[in-house]
This record gives structure tokens, C-alpha cells and sequence, in this order.
């Protein structure tokens, strides 16, 4: 039986592999036609490819669940086309043992996504956004790209980019006394020196007077303010580009400011559950190798495929979103379509002994 496990596994492992190798190129040669009209002189096409690569260990990641369903039907598609899955019947080798020996190298790649997504993805994705806003902005330092905007002592302030060292990038303050605008302050970079102080780097300043605007230099500014330098990195981040240690510890934040930590919540569970995520859509994959797609052709067996992979992950996507504007916890929202999945995959399964 261990021979037998080999083989099967063997096969749906390097299905698996060879689906997820073509998905990350198809992903790449795409994002990389849609970005490439931002380069120029201080974006080059370098940087951007240096990005993409960063971003790679996340789409592994995020791509392995589609991966082994579709890998799962081209692996035992294959046995089955060449009647081995028959031969294997006859020998009186029950179903539940051939799904067993196909779900092992799958659960073995999840697992594997799921470290990936903890300490790899995380530290590449934070890089690359970090290159991408400080690149993109070199051409215009006053241009909002998406960074985060925060509220401390009263003024709003905005940040471009953070880094895991506690350095801020293109910060702009908005001093206000109640509803008027007194001053707009742009700095290059921020450090915090200590708990309640931070020191800004290559300022400029626009006062706004009674009839008209000043504007001063200078080269450090003393500014005080109670954010934390670790917070305000997380803040900065997509959720999807933070770990789960990360997520979790941001999260807590929020939900002790008495914020909405919905998006991060939901990023968190999501990667929790990719495991789980693979396992039922290679339930499903074997329930319909056994079933409908036994006598398919391997062009069909990769349609289904695809055409059963976008509609689980667009449930899932729904679901996750309906969950941010609902009274449904994140963790409802990702875990339903997945026990769905595990049900429906369980039940064609029963039908077909």
C-alpha cells in the first residue's frame, strides 16, 4: 500500500506543482502588462520586475488551493485515462484509500503555503510595496498613493511608507484648529527618538495666513506625537501582505481603539483556512474523477477545474466582503463556503461506492 500511496501521491504532486509553476507565469507576464505603463525613469522596468518577484511567495500562496484542485483532476486524470484507477478497483482497493494516498502531498503543499504565508510571503510583499510607493512617489512627492491616513493630536496626518525599522517615508500633516486649516507640513522621512517624539527629515511648510501663504524649509523639525512606530507600520500595510502573527497583533490593536478590524480579521482566516480550503477542493476533484469527469478528456478535466476553482474562490470572496457590511463574524464568512465545499465533496463521494 505504501508503493501504491508513492505513486498516486507522486502524481498529484507533480500536477500540482507543474498547475501552480503556469499559474504564477500567467500571473506575472499579466500584472507585468498592466504595470509596465508606470515606468519611466525613476521606476524602471528592473524595479518592476524586482517587485513582481518580491510578490511571488504570495501568489504561491494564495494560488495553491486552485492548484491542487486542478492539479489533483490532471493527476488522477491521467491514472484514470490509462485505467490504472480501474486496475486498482479490481484489486479491491477502496476509494476512500485512493482519495487518502492523492489528498497527503496536497495537505503536505498547504502546509507548506501556510508557512510560506507566515515568515517568506510577508517579508518579500512588505519589501516590494515599500519599493513600489517610494518609487512611484519620486517623481512627485506630494501625489497620495494609498499609504495610511491617521489622526494624532488632532491633525490628521498621512503616511506613504513605513519600514520594519520604525522609519516613515512622505509624511504630510495637516495642522487644523477646529474647522480651519492653519498649516499643511511634508517631510521626506520621520524617526522616532523617543516614546512621544519623533524627528522629521527635510520639511516644508505651508502656513496659511489671513491673505495669503507662506511657505519654509528646514532640514529636522522636532515633532511630538504619541503614534507608535510599530503600529504605524502595520497600518501602512495591505492586510493581505501582513503574516498572521501580524494580522492577529494588528487586529487586537484595532479592536482595543474601538476600531473596525474587519479587513484585517478576514485576512487572517483566510490564510488560516487555505489547508483547509485545499483539502475540500481536492474532495471535490476526486469525487468528480470518480464520477461525471471519469471518461473526460484532460482539456475537460482542466475546464472544470477552472470553472469549479473561480467559483469557489468567488464565494469565498463574496462571502469574506458580505461579512465586512453584515452582522457575520469574518470567520462565518471564509469557514461556510469551505464546510459547503467539504459537504458537497463528502456527499458525491458516498454516491459513487
Amino acid at each position: 500500500m505504501r508503493k501504491l500511496d508513492r505513486y498516486v501521491g507522486q502524481s498529484v504532486f507533480l500536477a500540482v506543482c507543474l498547475v501552480a509553476f503556469v499559474l504564477l507565469g500567467l500571473d506575472f507576464a499579466i500584472t507585468f502588462i498592466e504595470e509596465v505603463k508606470k515606468v519611466n525613469e525613476q521606476y524602471t522596468a528592473t524595479t518592476l520586475i524586482q517587485v513582481l518577484g518580491l510578490r511571488m511567495p504570495g501568489k504561491l500562496a494564495e494560488y495553491l488551493p486552485v492548484s491542487s484542485l486542478i492539479g489533483t483532476l490532471i493527476g488522477l486524470g491521467a491514472l484514470a485515462s490509462t485505467s490504472e484507477i480501474t486496475v486498482m478497483r479490481a484489486a479491491g482497493i477502496p476509494l476512500w484509500r485512493i482519495g487518502y494516498a492523492a489528498c497527503k502531498p496536497v495537505l503536505a503543499l498547504a502546509l507548506a503555503g501556510l508557512l510560506v504565508a507566515e515568515f517568506v510571503s510577508p517579508i518579500a510583499e512588505q519589501k516590494a510595496n515599500l519599493v513600489d510607493k517610494l518609487q512611484v512617489g519620486a517623481s512627485n512627492d506630494f501625489a497620495i498613493t494609498g499609504g495610511s491616513w491617521l489622526k494624532a493630536n488632532g491633525d490628521y496626518v498621512y503616511i506613504d511608507a513605513a519600514d520594519t525599522k520604525g522609519n516613515l517615508y512622505n509624511i504630510t500633516i495637516y495642522d487644523r484648529e477646529g474647522d480651519q486649516l492653519k498649516a499643511i507640513q511634508t517631510a521626506k522621512r520621520a524617526t522616532q527618538e523617543t516614546d512621544n517624539i519623533w524627528k522629521l527629515h527635510n520639511i516644508a511648510t505651508s502656513t496659511f495666513e489671513n491673505d495669503q501663504i507662506s511657505v519654509s524649509h528646514a532640514d529636522t523639525l522636532e515633532w511630538r506625537s504619541s503614534l507608535k512606530a510599530d503600529y504605524l507600520y502595520l497600518s501602512t500595510q495591505k492586510p493581505d501582505s501582513l503574516s498572521l502573527s501580524q494580522l492577529y497583533q494588528y487586529s487586537s490593536f484595532l479592536n482595543e481603539q474601538g476600531l473596525n478590524a474587519g479587513e484585517y480579521e478576514l485576512a487572517f482566516w483566510s490564510k488560516v483556512f487555505r489547508p483547509l480550503s485545499s483539502l475540500a477542493l481536492v474532495i471535490v476533484a476526486i469525487s468528480t474523477i470518480f464520477g461525471p469527469l471519469r471518461s473526460s478528456t484532460m482539456g475537460g478535466r482542466i475546464f472544470s477545474g477552472v470553472l469549479i476553482g473561480l467559483a469557489f474562490q468567488n464565494t469565498l470572496y463574496i462571502m469574506g466582503r458580505l461579512s465586512l457590511v453584515s452582522s457575520l463574524p469574518p470567520l462565518a464568512g471564509i469557514s461556510l463556503p469551505i464546510i459547503a465545499c467539504f459537504i458537497i465533496g463528502i456527499y458525491l463521494l458516498k454516491r459513487r461506492h
